[in-house]
């Protein structure tokens, strides 16, 4: 007689438990090998929660002064379908890998993209630097934006700039810009001063499965990163006309 599956049997204790890997990773260990699930992923590890093992849906355990859920049922449920959906996407596709916190992926044409990401605050950064920003992000999300100090409110600015914010390998030209890849023809001898890319989905997990498969597919991914350029030079040009000599106190305006 075979024996029963166990999820507990699947999980890989050496991953970082504080990681947002090890939060995909149970996931994955509730139903890639389970021969009760066929095709979609459905299993939601139910019990881990309850020993606080898992932070997900919502990414975080929330505080016990709460007096209302930050989540409905509805909500909840929705968010476990979609972290289920991204979940299996991140296990089937070699492209993309994760270590604790940051992904990395490789394009179909070669392309190196590069990121970490926040269950808590739901967004992703340039790799490496979530601690760096993690103080600022928690201003953010409770609305302490602390302009009265300057080195917070610099901080917050700092953190809110870095959101949606990814590295790629492309060769970098001088003064912080980068030369499109060579699979994209149309853009040959452009630049480029950052890529970001902002969610489209509903949820944070839908959002980052749709950037992942933008990553993976490594064509349209670079003709947004080319509009963005775009929009950022047609700012920067209207700007230097309408203030010349900088804008007074600038940076308690940004």
């Amino acid at each position: 007689m075979s024996k029963e599956f166990d999820g507990w049997d699947e999980i890989d204790w050496d991953i970082d438990i504080d990681s947002a890997r090890f939060q995909l990773h149970i996931i994955e260990a509730w139903n890639k090998n389970n021969p009760n699930v066929k095709g979609k992923w459905t299993q939601w590890p139910n019990e881990l929660g309850e020993l606080k093992l898992i932070l997900l849906p919502l990414g975080y355990i929330p505080s016990s002064w709460d007096k209302k859920p930050i989540l409905t049922d509805e909500e909840s449920e929705q968010l476990k379908k979609d972290w289920l959906k991204l979940a299996q996407y991140i296990s089937e596709t070699d492209a993309i890998e994760i270590e604790e916190n940051t992904f990395t992926v490789i394009g179909q044409h070669g392309s190196r993209f590069r990121f970490d990401i926040s269950l808590e605050f739901h967004r992703w950064l340039p790799p490496n630097t979530l601690d760096k920003h993690y103080a600022a992000l928690r201003n953010i999300r409770n609305g302490a934006r602390n302009k009265h100090v300057l080195g917070n409110h610099i901080a917050n600015l700092e953190a809110a700039l870095a959101t949606w914010e990814i590295e790629t390998n492309s060769e970098n030209t001088g003064f912080g810009f980068s030369s499109f890849p060579e699979h994209m023809t149309k853009y040959k001898d452009m630049e480029y001063q950052d890529a970001h890319i902002n969610p489209q989905g509903e949820t944070f997990p839908e959002s980052l499965l749709i950037m992942l498969e933008l990553l993976v597919e490594d064509v349209e991914v670079w003709n947004i990163i080319h509009q963005q350029e775009l929009e950022r030079r047609k700012f920067a040009e209207e700007f230097e006309e309408k203030w010349p000599n900088g804008r007074p106190d600038d940076w308690m305006y940004l």
